[in-house]
């Protein structure tokens, strides 16, 4: 049976003024206790980001800033997008900066676990056993070889190459004509090429070497002179003794050990635009490998 539309009628204009027409008063007393704790079993809604102004009835007003000023406290409110105004003694201002401490530490936790998560996203193929941390966030490679640290961080690996040592013809047929084993003579080591393949960035560079074994390694580094299509490391003089002199541009370097299986060389002077190479030095003295590289410094003219 169908009912009166007279009694639809009265039932609608008996629901609207409770459902829209709520007094500013009551309506803005609802905006504020719907703030409050959630009640159980009811589902958490985040909050926009922002401050809690914890009033003493226990309801708050989130607020992006506020300031006090006088008896009143002036914010910005998240909820409305406009500054208002209460007044500073409905603030229960141990709470309020209570739950600013808290959301501060939930801040630096969140800010950690996703640096943490960053770090572990660009070192997932990286030996954990192995790591190495030579910055913040900046790991040296695990397997064995030798690494230098260019300019803005960024880790390069370097070559190994021969080191040739030549020794002055006209000398040796002095030997060979005379019979005499001992002849002042003359020896050169150089590296073939001009130019190293790996060139960096900076003046200051640092150094890692991880080697294949236990070994500690010595090493010289030498500043090469450019000449004939070669890169000249050092002039030896042969004595009549059979005593060798060299006349190698010798770098200071400081050796470190940063971790088992590790060694750091850093240099104790900015090195100028060139050529230059590490030497690994033996109890016979002087090997033939060397690791070379090149120094190319922004707005600098390369220098032999």
């Amino acid at each position: 049976m169908k009912k009166p539309p007279t009694l639809i009628l009265f039932l609608l204009t008996a629901l609207l003024p409770a459902s829209i027409c709520l007094p500013d008063s009551l309506s803005a007393r609802q905006g504020a206790n719907s703030q409050a704790a959630p009640k159980p079993g009811s589902m958490s809604v985040p909050l926009p980001k922002g401050k809690k102004l914890i009033l003493k009835d226990g309801t708050f007003q989130l607020a992006r800033e506020y300031s006090v000023e006088g008896d009143r406290v002036r914010y910005w409110s998240l909820e409305r997008s406009d500054w208002e105004e209460i007044p500073a003694a409905l603030v229960d201002w141990d709470a309020t900066h209570k739950s600013e401490a808290e959301q501060a530490a939930q801040d630096a936790a969140l800010k950690a676990k996703i640096h943490a998560s960053d770090v572990a996203e660009r070192t997932k193929d990286i030996d954990v056993d192995l790591s190495l941390q030579i910055k913040p966030g900046l790991f040296l490679p695990d397997g064995v070889g030798f690494y230098a640290l260019d300019r803005d961080s960024q880790v390069r690996q370097m070559k190994q190459s021969n080191a040739d040592v030549k020794i002055s013809a006209g000398r040796e047929v002095e030997k060979i004509m005379t019979g005499v084993p001992f002849i002042p003579g003359k020896k050169t080591m150089e590296i073939p090429g001009e130019r190293a393949a790996l060139r960096l960035k900076t003046a200051e560079p640092e150094f890692f070497m991880r080697p294949s074994d236990e070994r500690e390694p010595r090493f010289h580094l030498l500043r090469a002179q450019v000449k004939g299509g070669h890169r000249v490391l050092d002039n030896i003089s042969v004595r009549f003794t059979g005593e060798e002199k060299h006349k190698a541009n010798d770098i200071a370097i400081q050796t470190w050990t940063p971790a088992r299986g590790v060694f750091r060389y850093t240099v104790e002077q900015r090195l100028e635009p060139g050529e230059y190479a590490f030497i690994e030095m033996t109890d016979e003295g002087a090997s033939g490998y060397v690791w070379d590289f090149g120094i190319d410094l922004p707005g600098a003219k390369p220098s032999k």
